[in-house]
């Protein structure tokens, strides 16, 4: 199953109710928030919904392991680390990642938070069209991984 990484880039302001409400079920509750979601037709509807504050694309494993290791936290605003993921049954953020492509698991099973605060993207951002990909990159450049 395809994962997608979805990032919110407009705040809260002049968003409509209807939209602002698919946000909160994507818990992309604040902007530079992303989540990975499984790639289906019910998000796919959302996303179109909420086309006009969210970037989204396709992410792999690497990747998403990436996110997960940079960014994850667990309540408290802990960071996620190795012996938390040890103690629910899993070697490591790869691992992590492989299973919840395959839908075996996700960030809430383990009791992680089922978002990630980014910090805004280095050079902000940038007026072309860009992926969730490329902002991403940006945003982890930054060189804040707290």
């Amino acid at each position: 199953m395809a994962m997608l990484l979805v990032i919110r880039v407009k705040g809260e302001i002049n968003v409509r109710d209807k939209v602002e409400e698919t946000l909160t079920l994507m818990n992309l509750k604040r902007k530079y928030n992303a989540t990975i979601l499984n790639d289906n037709d019910a998000v796919r509807g959302m996303l179109q919904k909420a086309k006009d504050c969210i970037v989204w694309s396709k992410i792999d494993v690497p990747t998403t392991a990436r996110l997960i290791e940079a960014r994850g936290k667990v309540s408290g605003w802990k960071k996620l680390s190795i012996d938390y993921l040890k103690n629910h049954n899993l070697s490591g953020f790869d691992e992590l990642a492989e299973r919840m492509e395959k839908g075996e698991i996700g960030l809430k099973d383990i009791g992680a938070k089922p978002y990630f605060a980014l910090p805004p993207p280095r050079g902000g951002v940038p007026r072309k069209k860009y992926t969730a990909l490329e902002l991403f990159e940006r945003m982890i450049k930054n060189g804040n991984t707290q």
